[in-house]
């Protein structure tokens, strides 16, 4: 029992670490004869389906039709239609947001540092007027 275990865990790590099964590399490299009839295949399931939700469509307007229904329309909703908070902002939105954030910063320490040159610079003239 505990060999067994053991086994299957074994073989569980294997498949993990990307090794390949007997099985597996025939699998991958396909036929192109093979693949040409899978997409034969595939476009004649599509066909027979689009055909058969045609007939039923054919059956649903003449219902319509016998008892004056009216088709539905599919209406688009809007997302934030019965939102409580505020609407999400998307990546771009932010990125918009933090870059005018950063743009006002810097308008504002230009202020700063303007001001305080405002308050520096007559200092600095009277002072030098006294040691001239």
């Amino acid at each position: 029992m505990a060999s067994f275990i053991t086994g299957s865990i074994a073989g569980e790590f294997g498949k993990i670490a990307g090794d390949k099964e007997e099985g597996e590399g025939a699998a991958e490299e396909e036929d192109p004869e093979i693949a040409e009839a899978r997409r034969e295949q595939e476009e004649e399931r599509k066909a027979k389906h689009a055909k058969f939700e045609a007939e039923r469509e054919q059956v649903r307007q003449g219902i319509r039709d016998k008892y004056g229904l009216k088709k539905k329309v599919e209406e688009e909703v809007d997302p934030d239609a019965g939102r409580i908070g505020r609407k999400k902002k998307t990546p771009m939105e932010l990125q918009a947001q933090q870059a005018a954030a950063m743009d006002d910063d810097d308008d504002e320490e230009e202020g700063i540092v303007d001001k305080m040159l405002g308050y520096f610079t007559p200092i600095t003239d009277k002072l030098s007027n006294l040691w001239k």
